[in-house]
């Protein structure tokens, strides 16, 4: 018996037999039995997935409500712009209006960062405004779940259920004298690990099949289109690895440790690290190696340059004296009065385009700064995958910083187009003899000026979280590696 066990310990090390994928079946089919046994986990993770199911429950109907309040404003905003009636152009762009948000369906899954960033914004000649009107100040009715969604179970609560699973999948198998039984039987190390891995993986997979499941009819009710469908498989896939990086480490880590209570220490350190620890202090080790500015002193800081620049509001203004000097040679004329547009409305122009210039150039420094602070975080996934799981499950539900971003230069753009139509109205108007404004129907000037939201191309989203990917293969692929270095180690000691 002593020869036989040997000789089946080098197995790992000759040619894999034609039978050995139906052994690896038979040992998770028996895995599985094992943990459906275990009534405790059974109950934990139906405890969770109830949870899960009210919190995204109460965050489609959020979700709908938000929708319909946006939808709602957008149709308010639009009636007060084309109220404004017979007014001169510049006065309504100081009235301004409000550009709401659009709501992400795929928000039901993972809210992100969508309810801590503005979800409104204000438009007004001369100034680029920040979102406002959060939802997190929503008070008490958005905490009641916040923070618990389908996302967050599956990043921090699945890895914790597959530990307390699988943590003496080996270990206690060795203790127990079984594994060396199973050898003595004719299995192989590579069969037996192999198996304990699949059935883990098959249940990781089958909770986050569920995960998915219950947050669908949420989906549903958004009005889900097929690119939130393709971002949903893709967010499947990503998750999908990510538990499969856990389930590795925890047969390798349950292989390398002979007692099982030594094994769930290190795997519960793991866990608290990296799903806990590092998402929560890498950002604020990346605001300290990349700091932004306050609040008030970015908003100081662009308006003060802006305000000293070109306003437009006067049109003798020294800093328009090029402007000036190439109109008059243009019409051949020596007094701006002589031109056959209003100056008024050239200065307004070139004006807005001025502070334009100035807003973009600080808010796009300010995105670098984000940009880096992104990198700084990536390198934390070393010891954490969680790290690059959450900006990619972000990006694909649109509740990044980035779709947010889009949606801000979108409306931007939006603000100088219409804006600058109104100024536009101005130069080609002189005011009648004895009025000192053109006056014009705002409605009928601007009717071909819209907004439309932007929305960001699944395959550049894709590019942009390309490194994230590759970082989380790297994961699986090394997490692999133990699990077979585990086996190796099992197969030369049993």
């Amino acid at each position: 018996m002593a020869e036989m066990t040997r000789t089946t310990t080098h197995l790992p090390a000759r040619t894999v037999p034609v039978t050995a994928l139906p052994q690896t079946v038979g040992v998770a089919a028996t895995q599985l039995r094992l943990m459906w046994r275990e009534r405790r986990l059974f109950w934990i993770a139906l405890a969770v997935l109830l949870l899960a199911g009210v919190s995204v429950a109460t965050s489609g109907a959020r979700l709908s409500a938000q929708a319909q309040e946006r939808h709602a404003v957008a149709e308010r905003e639009a009636r007060l712009w084309d109220s404004q009636g017979v007014i001169d152009p510049h006065a309504a762009a100081h009235v301004g209006r409000a550009v709401p948000a659009p709501v992400r369906p795929l928000a039901a899954f993972d809210p992100g960062l969508s309810d801590f960033v503005g979800s409104s914004v204000f438009i007004e000649g001369h100034a680029q405004n920040p979102a406002r009107h959060r939802p997190i100040e929503g008070g008490t009715a958005l905490s009641r779940f916040g923070g618990f969604s389908a996302a967050w179970t599956l990043q921090v609560v699945a890895p914790l259920l597959i530990i307390l699973a699988g943590f003496a999948t080996m270990s206690g198998a060795v203790a127990r004298e079984r594994l060396r039984q199973e050898l003595g039987a004719g299995a192989s190390v590579a069969v037996l690990v192999g198996g304990r891995l699949l059935a883990l993986a098959m249940a990781a997979g089958l909770l986050t099949l569920f995960m998915i499941a219950v947050s669908l009819p949420a989906i549903f009710l958004q009005g889900a289109g097929a690119a939130e469908w393709v971002g949903l498989a893709a967010i499947g896939g990503a998750y999908a690895l990510y538990l499969l990086a856990f389930c590795a480490l925890t047969v390798a880590v349950s292989g390398l440790f002979p007692a099982a209570r030594t094994a769930l220490v290190v795997l519960l350190g793991f866990w608290a690290v990296s799903t806990l620890l590092i998402p929560r202090i890498a950002p604020a080790i990346a605001e300290t190696l990349a700091p932004t500015p306050s609040a008030p002193a970015f908003r100081a800081a662009v308006t003060e340059e802006a305000k000293n620049g070109v306003s437009g509001h006067d049109p003798a203004d020294a800093r328009l004296d090029a402007v000036r000097a190439e109109l008059l040679a243009r019409y051949e004329v020596s007094d701006v009065a002589d031109l056959p547009l209003n100056f008024r409305g050239v200065a307004l122009e070139f004006g807005e385009n001025n502070s334009t210039a100035t807003y973009n150039r600080h808010f796009e420094q300010l995105y670098a700064v984000y940009r880096r602070q992104e990198i700084i975080q990536r390198v934390f996934a070393i010891i954490s995958p969680t790290i690059v799981l959450q900006p990619w499950s972000r990006a694909f539900t649109g509740t990044d910083f980035n779709a947010h971003l889009i949606y801000l230069r979108g409306v931007e753009d939006y603000r100088y187009r219409l804006i600058q139509t109104l100024n536009q109205e101005v130069a080609a108007n002189k005011p009648p003899p004895g009025k000192r404004y053109h006056l014009a129907d705002i409605a009928t000037i601007t009717e071909d000026v819209a907004y439309t939201p932007r929305r960001q191309r699944l395959a550049d989203v894709a590019a942009l979280q390309a490194p994230n990917l590759a970082i989380l293969l790297v994961w699986v692929v090394l997490a692999t590696g133990l699990a077979c270095a585990s086996a190796l180690r099992l197969g030369r000691h049993a």
